[in-house]
């Protein structure tokens, strides 16, 4: 089922996005690394295709990774790091990376070879631009623009099997020019369009960069987010460069690669250059990209001063300016390359696809020189069904990957127009690798198992909207206890004790009591409409059975029988005797329900408030291509990696697309949430680096006290929701929304006339959504007549 964390495998269509593209492997740099080898390191990835995507990793001194980059490497789009194994990805804590000093001749492709011979007059000409190794601007520009070598890389050259006498003039105009540098200098370089630099150079025929978000941002803060500035900021960031500091250099370099090259920004500033003057420049820069409608135009970020030496070096708040963490700007994007969209059909997780069409680019691929050694890579992605993306999920297999939100495989390039086997994981599966990578395992609860097992005869988790009724809820609740339990809790309550709800379902439906169309008429507002329409769509889905009693002639002993089972002769279950007048002398029937074993089950395990709040997160969170979750589930227990002992037990659980796990704790009453049952929750979202978690009680606001509800909630405006609460008040929402600059989590209690108006709209939608008539956008714009203008 969409959105519900299973073990469903894609069957049927489904819509992939396939790119083709060289390998991509990360350069360690060196702590003791000077200026120059750094700078023959940027001159030899610019010779490369695709090498100005490829990531500029620095080392600690002990040739370990930096923190910074350990973090988020394992997940990164990057198809290893030089002088590393692969499977060291995983222990990058520990591992150490061989430096190395020279291009590896097996892998790389010189993208000069790709060009046709004979047409350099048709290509527009490489600028290179050198500075004097004094000037502050020389990495800056390095990073910004690229470099080349006086001549390609001899063993590459040997690779290619071609002459060694090969110069870069040979196949494109090349010019070389020095430069002083300056902010007005580089800006003009990054916005031309005579030249083009290295950096576009080496990735030509690619595409790579993100351009940003197309949406209108704001700077509240609602949850959680590590990646909100970077998200905001887009391309529109400035490296403030301290003199000498590689992981400046690194983080600008890496910074255009995961943005791309069409606009001047990211760019560098040297830091005796950051002025507020020299950053309102940039921000009335005509080069500058406007992506939507951001919360700051422009940030600012530096991988050697903190946010504060940054505020401290510009005098303060700049209007529109914000200023960054280098691990919130810091992200190595994705490869360049040749990717196209396409519907691929899928049985039981498995399908074929080619990683390029022969028809695709053929004439590119004919005029070109490949080296024998290539190494090329294929990833796919699935847009409906995808596969999580976080800094530490990976998951390998001999040559092939899955990372980064999709799956990759190397693919010999003779082999680029021949089908390849793909298999997918279900989502439940997706979930495990997740909690694997953080050293635990999930499995389903039992009350899960009985939510999943009645939302698996729906359509959807949305249909679980048609439950989402105060007046409805209760009834069925009463349906679920064994006849004579109201006498009992009644008794009970006479002596000041409380029944325990769990203890009063039925064991069987047999125990269960019925009710009549009346009964159900008086909890859906006294509506025949909207009570035919319920109950047919219970039935269908079976969440009801419909049946009559009968009375036996003999002992007059009743017993209900649903329709589904009536089948004559009828025995008697007091006296044994066949019933062969089984209604007397009735004329009519009059039609009773109970609670199918589904529902039934799902009382049992107190399982109904889970489902409303896996609907409530479902519509409001979305799956899919524009969603923010993977999946959820009812009912999950977590417990340590091969060990059998629960660790804790989220009534629902969510899993979000960046590899989020939120768990979420849900009682019939807030009076349920006590200190040690929220406590219990904290353990499990600490267990399982949950970055948020939520509460939830089915019970209106104006039901409870106020202010032990708003104790539950943990918020604050710089950080967002650490905790969130739900009532009734936003789980019986029909569709909730999360409304641009609003807050679907914030505290609001609503009025006794805004339930009354709640329950009224909730009949008028049962009546026009189950009523069978064809009801869709389509339908009423072709059958309507638009009002006079």
């Amino acid at each position: 089922m969409r959105g519900l964390l299973d073990d469903e495998s894609l069957d049927g269509i489904s819509e992939v996005q396939v790119a083709y593209r060289p390998e991509r492997i990360a350069f360690p740099l060196k702590a003791s690394i000077t200026q120059e080898e750094l700078i023959s390191a940027i001159r030899n990835q610019c010779q490369i295709w695709g090498g100005a995507v490829a990531p500029l990793v620095p080392l600690n001194a002990d040739e370990t990774v930096s923190r910074e980059y350990a973090r988020i490497l394992p997940g990164s789009a990057i198809d290893g790091i030089a002088g590393l194994h692969p499977h060291n990805l995983f222990h990058l804590a520990d591992a150490k990376v061989t430096p190395i000093r020279d291009l590896d001749a097996h892998g790389p492709q010189l993208v000069l070879t790709l060009l046709e011979f004979g047409k350099a007059e048709s290509y527009r000409p490489v600028e290179v631009v050198e500075l004097d190794s004094a000037d502050p601007w020389q990495m800056i520009y390095a990073s910004c623009l690229g470099l080349l070598p006086e001549k390609p890389d001899a063993a590459l050259l040997q690779s290619h099997n071609l002459v060694p006498e090969l110069a870069f003039e040979d196949i494109i105009r090349v010019n070389r020019v020095r430069v002083k540098g300056s902010l007005d200098d580089l800006l003009r370089r990054l916005n031309s369009r005579e030249v083009i630099s290295p950096r576009k150079l080496s990735m030509l025929q690619l595409a790579y960069g993100d351009a940003g978000s197309t949406t209108i941002r704001t700077s509240r803060v609602v949850l959680p987010d590590d990646n909100a500035a970077r998200l905001d900021a887009g391309p529109s960031v400035v490296v403030i460069c301290s003199p000498g500091d590689i992981r400046d250099v690194a983080l600008l370099w890496n910074l255009r690669g995961a943005k791309g090259d069409a606009a001047s920004l990211p760019v560098g500033i040297p830091r005796d250059e950051a002025t507020p003057e020299r950053i309102q420049q940039l921000m009335r820069d005509p080069g500058t990209p406007r992506n939507g409608i951001p919360a700051n135009g422009l940030y600012l970020t530096s991988a050697s001063l903190s946010e504060r030496e940054i505020r401290s070096l510009i005098g303060g708040e700049i209007p529109r300016v914000g200023i960054a963490s280098y691990e919130e700007m810091l992200h190595l994007g994705y490869p360049g390359s040749i990717s196209r969209n396409e519907v691929l059909v899928w049985r039981e997780g498995k399908t074929a696809f080619v990683p390029l069409p022969a028809s695709m680019h053929r004439d590119f691929f004919a005029h070109g020189i490949l080296s024998p050694t290539v190494s090329m890579h294929a990833d796919v992605r699935v847009l409906e069904s995808p596969f999580p993306e976080g800094p530490d999920v990976r998951a390998i297999d001999l040559n092939l990957a899955y990372r980064a939100g999709g799956y990759s495989v190397q693919v010999p390039h003779r082999k680029r127009n021949e089908a390849r086997e793909l298999l997918w994981p279900s989502r439940f599966l997706m979930a495990r690798t997740v909690a694997s990578r953080r050293g635990f395992d999930i499995r389903e609860s039992e009350p899960g198992r009985a939510a999943k097992i009645l939302l698996s005869g729906l359509p959807s988790i949305a249909d679980l909207s048609n439950l989402a009724h105060a007046p409805l809820l209760r009834m069925l609740e009463e349906m679920a206890a064994r006849q004579g339990f109201g006498w009992y809790k009644n008794r009970l309550r006479a002596r000041g004790q409380q029944a325990d709800p769990i203890d009063s379902v039925g064991p069987t439906t047999d125990e269960l009591p019925e009710k009549t169309f009346n009964e159900f008429k008086k909890a859906l507002g006294n509506s025949d409409k909207a009570t035919k329409a319920w109950l047919h769509w219970a039935e269908k889905y079976h969440l009801i059975l419909k049946g009559f009693q009968l009375v036996c002639d003999a002992c007059e002993a009743k017993q209900w029988v649903p329709v589904a089972a009536f089948a004559p002769p009828i025995i008697c279950r007091g006296c044994a005797r066949q019933m062969p007048t089984p209604f007397g002398d009735r004329s009519n029937v009059e039609f009773r329900y109970r609670l199918s074993e589904r529902l039934r089950r799902v009382y049992e395990q107190d399982a109904m408030g889970h489902l409303l709040v896996a609907r409530y997160f479902y519509l409001l969170l979305r799956t899919g291509r524009k969603g923010r979750l993977i999946g959820l589930h009812p009912g999950i227990e977590a417990h340590k990696k091969d060990e059998v002992r629960t660790e804790g037990e989220a009534d629902v659980l969510l899993f979000t697309r960046r590899s989020e796990f939120i768990p979420v704790e849900v009682k019939r009453t807030v009076s349920g949430l006590t200190e040690k049952e929220v406590s219990k929750l904290e353990f499990l979202a600490d267990f399982m680096h949950s970055p948020w978690s939520a509460v939830a009680f089915c019970q209106y606001g104006c039901e409870v006290d106020e202010s032990v509800a708003r104790g539950l909630a943990s918020y604050t405006p710089e950080a967002g929701h650490s905790r969130v609460v739900l009532s009734y008040d936003q789980l019986l929402e029909r569709h909730p929304i999360w409304g641009l600059g609003g807050d679907p989590f914030e505290w609001q209690v609503i009025t006794e006339s805004d339930i009354a108006s709640r329950e009224d709209r909730f009949i008028r939608d049962l009546v026009r959504h189950l009523s069978g008539e064809k009801s869709d956008w389509l339908t009423e714009d072709l059958l309507s007549t638009p009002d006079m203008a």
